[in-house]
C-alpha cells in the first residue's frame, strides 16, 4: 500500500497543478476578454457590418445569403453569421451577443496553447506560452471585437495542433486526430474562405517537405479521406450561394474580396514588404523580446533538421514554420492590415513557451538570448512609454491637420500611467532575470500587460468611443425614434455601417459628387435625415431644400425640414 502511495502522489500533484493553472487561465480570460465587453457601441467599419448582417439574417430568414443594409454582403462565408444568430437568439441582439464568440474562442485558444504546449513543453512552458497569447496587444483586440479573426484563428490553430498531433502519434493510425484536423480546416474554411485551406496547407506540406516525410508516413495521414471530409463539410455552402447569386457571388467573394484583396489595395489599406515586422514587435510585445532565443535554439539545431530531433526541436521547426508561413503571405499581398498577421500568434506564443521556459530562469543569463531579451523588452517597452508621453502632442496635431471639427480626446493622465507601466515592468523583469528571479520576471511581464490592458478598456476605449462612434449612435438612435416608413435615412460621403445597426432601417448612400440625387431622394420620400463629417459640410450647404438640424463631435445632421 505503501508503493502506491508514494507513486502516486507525485502525479495527484500535478494533476492538481495542473486544475489550478487552467482555473486560472480561464478567470484571466475572463477578466480580459469578457469584462465590460458589451459596454461600448460597435466600432465602424466591420463590427456593425458583422453585427447588421446577422440581424437582418434573423428579420429575413435567409440563411445562405448574407445581406447587409438590405443588400447581398459577399465579403466573408456563411459560419460566423451563423455563430453570432446563435448568440442573439442566446442574449439578444446587442454588443455582448455581437462579440461573444470572438471573446469565447479566444478563451479556448488560451486553454487549447497551454494543453498542447504541455505536452512538449512541460507545465512551466506551457503556462508561458498560455500566458504569452492571452496578455498581448492583438489578442485582446480582437478577442472583443465582432470579427472573423478569432473564429478563424481558433479553427486554424486546432487543424495545425493536430495534424502536429497525429504526426508525432505512435501505433495505429491516429483518426481522431485527423478527424478533427480536416473537420477545423473545413470550418475555417467556412469561416474566412480558401485562405482557411491554403494557410495550413502550405504549413504542413513546408514542414513535411523538410522532414522528408515518406511516402507511407503521408499516406498514414489519410489526405484522401481527409480532403473528402473536407469537401463534404465546406463545399455545400459554397454551391448553395453559388446558385442562388450566381456570377455575383462569384465577382463579390472571390474575386474582389480574395483575388484583388491579394494582388491589389482595397480600402487604402497598404504598407511595405516590412509592414508585418514592427506589428509583431509592438502587438506581440513584450513577448517578442524572446522570439530570438526561440530562434537560435532552432538554429543549432539546423544541421540535423531533416535527420532527429526532439520533440522540443520538431515543435520549434513546426512553430517557426506556421510563423513564417503566414508572415511571408501577407507580406506579399498588396492590401495589409495589422489583424491579418494574428493567424501566426499561436505559433508565437509556443515560441515564446519554448524560450522562456529557460530564458526566464536564468539559464541563458550571460548568452545572446538573455540579451536580446533584454534590450527588445526594455527598448519596446521604453519606445512605447516615449510614445504615449507625446501622444496627446502627436494626436492634436493630427486632429487639427486632418479633422479639425472633431473634439480632442480628454485622455487626461491616462498616457503617462501607461508609460510608468510600460518602463516599470520591463525594467523589473529584466532586473529579475538577471538574478535569476524567473517567477518574479514572468509575473512582471504578465501583470504590466493586463493592467495597461484594463486601462485601456475602462479609460482609452471609452474616450475613443465617445469621439468617434457615440455622435453617429446619438443620430442614428435619434433617426429610429423620429423617422416614419416614408422617411430616408442618408450618408453622405461617410462609410459608417454603425448608422444601419443602431437606427434598424435602411440607409441610402450618396458619395460627394452626386449632391443631384439629393433631389431625387427628397422628391420621393416625405423627410429626410441627412449625416456626415463636419469636414465635407460645406459641400451639403450648396444642396438646396436641406438645413442644419444638429451637430455632435465631427459629425452633422441636416433635415429636409428646418428645426423648429
Amino acid at each position: 500500500m505503501r508503493e502506491v502511495k508514494v507513486a502516486t502522489a507525485p502525479v495527484g500533484r500535478s494533476n492538481r497543478r495542473q486544475r489550478s493553472v487552467i482555473v486560472f487561465l480561464i478567470l484571466l480570460s475572463l477578466l480580459l476578454f469578457f469584462h465590460r465587453l458589451g459596454s461600448l457601441s460597435l466600432f465602424d467599419a466591420d463590427e456593425p457590418a458583422f453585427a447588421e448582417a446577422t440581424r437582418e439574417m434573423l428579420l429575413s430568414g435567409d440563411w445562405i445569403t448574407p445581406h447587409f443594409n438590405f443588400e447581398p454582403r459577399f465579403d466573408k462565408p456563411i459560419l460566423f453569421y451563423w455563430l453570432m444568430a446563435l448568440a442573439y437568439k442566446s442574449f439578444g441582439i446587442g454588443e455582448f451577443a455581437a462579440r461573444f464568440w470572438s471573446a469565447a474562442f479566444a478563451t479556448g485558444l488560451v486553454l487549447s496553447i497551454y494543453l498542447f504546449g504541455r505536452q512538449v513543453l512541460g507545465q512551466r512552458g506551457a503556462l508561458i506560452a498560455a500566458l504569452a497569447f492571452t496578455t498581448n496587444i492583438g489578442t485582446a483586440i480582437l478577442a472583443r471585437a465582432a470579427v472573423t479573426d478569432m473564429t478563424l484563428v481558433f479553427f486554424m490553430t486546432w487543424t495545425l495542433f493536430s495534424f502536429f498531433a497525429a504526426y508525432r502519434a505512435t501505433g495505429p493510425t491516429p483518426l481522431g486526430y485527423l478527424f478533427v484536423a480536416y473537420l477545423t480546416m473545413a470550418l475555417s474554411v467556412l469561416t474566412k474562405g480558401p485562405i482557411g485551406l491554403l494557410l495550413p496547407l502550405l504549413v504542413i506540406g513546408l514542414f513535411l517537405g523538410v522532414r522528408r516525410t515518406s511516402r507511407a508516413a503521408l499516406l498514414r495521414l489519410r489526405p484522401f479521406a481527409g480532403l473528402a471530409l473536407f469537401a463534404v463539410i465546406a463545399l455545400p455552402w459554397y454551391l448553395l450561394a453559388l446558385r442562388e447569386n450566381g456570377w455575383a457571388f462569384v465577382q463579390g467573394f472571390f474575386v474582389k474580396h480574395h483575388l484583388v484583396r491579394y494582388t491589389g489595395v482595397i480600402s487604402g489599406h497598404r504598407g511595405p514588404i516590412y509592414y508585418f515586422l514592427p506589428v509583431v514587435l509592438l502587438g506581440f510585445f513584450p513577448w517578442s523580446g524572446m522570439l530570438p532565443k526561440a530562434f537560435g535554439e532552432l538554429w543549432r539545431a539546423r544541421a540535423r533538421l531533416r535527420r532527429d530531433l526532439t520533440p522540443r526541436e520538431e515543435l520549434l521547426l513546426f512553430a517557426w514554420l506556421w510563423f513564417g508561413v503566414v508572415f511571408v503571405f501577407f507580406s506579399l499581398s498588396g492590401t495589409k492590415l495589422p489583424s491579418y498577421i494574428f493567424p501566426a500568434f499561436p505559433a508565437l506564443a509556443l515560441l515564446a513557451g519554448a524560450a522562456g521556459e529557460t530564458l526566464l530562469d536564468g539559464e541563458a543569463r550571460a548568452g545572446k538570448g538573455g540579451t536580446s531579451f533584454d534590450w527588445l523588452v526594455g527598448g519596446i517597452g521604453g519606445s512605447l512609454a516615449g510614445a504615449l508621453v507625446l501622444l496627446p502632442i502627436i494626436v492634436g496635431s493630427i486632429r487639427l491637420r486632418k479633422a479639425p471639427d472633431v473634439p480632442p480626446f480628454n485622455l487626461g493622465l491616462t498616457p503617462y500611467l501607461l508609460a510608468i507601466l510600460f518602463v516599470l515592468g520591463p525594467v523589473i523583469a529584466v532586473w529579475a532575470r538577471r538574478r535569476g528571479r524567473g517567477n518574479m520576471a514572468l509575473a512582471a511581464l504578465a501583470t504590466t500587460m493586463v493592467l495597461c490592458l484594463l486601462v485601456a478598456v475602462h479609460r482609452v476605449a471609452t474616450v475613443i468611443q465617445e469621439g468617434l462612434q457615440s455622435p453617429l449612435r446619438e443620430f442614428a438612435d435619434l433617426a429610429r425614434r423620429e423617422l416614419g416608413p416614408a422617411d430616408l435615412l442618408v450618408a453622405y460621403d461617410l462609410n459608417a455601417p454603425s448608422l444601419v445597426f443602431y437606427a434598424r432601417r435602411q440607409v441610402v448612400t450618396v458619395r460627394g459628387g452626386q449632391e443631384v440625387k439629393f433631389q431625387e431622394l427628397g422628391a420621393s420620400a416625405r423627410r429626410l435625415f441627412v449625416i456626415t463629417k463636419a469636414a465635407v459640410e460645406t459641400r451639403l450647404r450648396e444642396v438646396p431644400d436641406i438645413f442644419p438640424l444638429d451637430r455632435r463631435g465631427g459629425y452633422v445632421l441636416y433635415s429636409s425640414r428646418p428645426s423648429e
